[in-house]
């Protein structure tokens, strides 16, 4: 892990948010949209284009083919063949994923591994334990290496071989993982330390306070944690993750408790169930009136580029097919809600 400096320490405080003069604005999670296509990467992105989303969320975690039966290809994990034995592919991918992404006004918002990974038995379940991955100081510290090979050693061939940590005008922010601790709360109170830690980890390599670090979310209330605001955490935004459209239970303290700790929240995923029909469009329209009723962005899970396949826990929206017409129209209601709960346009910034 690198040393605590004072560049670290200087960012931990953002300026007050308080009411700003900016507008909220929308995006769009897929985990592999990397892995897709040209032609499919560029369907997604050209429909977030027309919508008015300015920031794809995304991560650093290998995938096989044909993801929600899609054409997508088979791209390995960084660490797939050994911790610490670095494999570029999926990093490569990325790159022309943002560079793709910003000639159409997006940013990505890029997680640097997912817990669904871990779980399955990936490298660091197979070598740690799922919770082994959190607390043995081995792990913590091959993960922190990972981070630092992301952000700063890998460098972007088709920009001028810049590392991430220096591309903030592609990069709108960074998470250590998705959904840390999701499948045990208890540990995930326990172990909060965890998120604030790999968040300076991620601090360390990026100076650009511009580029922002989340939490990567929770279960619903459970994403928002007083932890999180804490001085001396250097987490900068606190992401909600909610499939239970009960925001009015905790997100008007939230935003109050963020805001005076000068930090910032958004939504970074929420779903409507399908199938299509009237009831999933009047249930899309009410998440985002609630979520809209707070003045706060929110990223949607998840558009695909292909027809819905009806797999598991089914949240997905194709582009252009149904309910994209609602999901799209509301996106631009929510660009237009002028004084937004919090300023984030220096880090939407192309």
């Amino acid at each position: 892990m690198l040393g605590l400096g004072p560049l670290a320490l200087s960012f931990f405080l953002l300026a007050p948010s308080g009411v700003s003069a900016a507008n909220s604005f929308a995006g769009a999670n897929n985990y592999y949209a990397y892995a897709l296509p040209e032609s499919d990467r560029i369907t997604l992105l050209d429909g977030m284009q027309a919508a008015g989303m300015k920031v794809l969320r995304t991560w650093v975690s290998g995938q096989s083919a044909g993801q929600k039966k899609s054409d997508s290809v088979a791209v390995p994990d960084l660490e797939a063949n050994g911790i610490g034995n670095y494999d570029d592919t999926i990093l490569n991918l990325i790159d022309q994923l943002m560079v793709d992404a910003h000639a159409r006004g997006i940013k990505l918002l890029i997680g640097m591994y997912d817990q669904n990974s871990l779980q399955a038995g990936d490298i660091y379940g197979r070598t740690y334990g799922v919770e082994g991955f959190y607390t043995s100081s081995v792990a913590i510290n091959a993960f922190n290496q990972r981070i630092t090979h992301i952000l700063n050693i890998h460098k972007n061939s088709l920009l001028d071989d810049q590392p991430w940590s220096e591309l903030g005008g592609y990069i709108f922010g960074y998470e250590a993982q998705n959904e840390p601790m999701i499948f045990d709360q208890s540990f995930y109170l326990d172990h909060l330390s965890w998120v604030c830690n790999s968040a300076l980890q991620i601090r360390n390599n990026v100076g650009d306070i511009n580029q922002l670090i989340f939490t990567g979310g929770g279960s619903a209330a459970s994403s928002v944690q007083s932890t999180f605001f804490s001085s001396s955490c250097a987490i900068h935004v606190v992401a909600v993750h909610d499939y239970n459209d009960d925001y009015d239970n905790f997100m008007s303290s939230a935003i109050s408790e963020a805001k005076a700790a000068g930090k910032k929240l958004l939504v970074e995923e929420w779903g409507s169930l399908a199938p299509s029909g009237s009831a999933r469009t009047a249930n899309i329209s009410s998440n985002v009136q609630k979520i809209n009723n707070y003045k706060v962005p929110w990223f949607y899970w998840e558009l695909i580029t292909n027809p819905d396949p009806g797999e598991g826990q089914d949240y997905e929206i194709e582009i252009n097919g149904a309910d994209w017409n609602t999901i799209s129209g509301l996106a631009d209601t929510t660009a237009a809600i002028a004084n937004a709960a919090f300023d984030f346009s220096a880090s939407l910034t192309l």
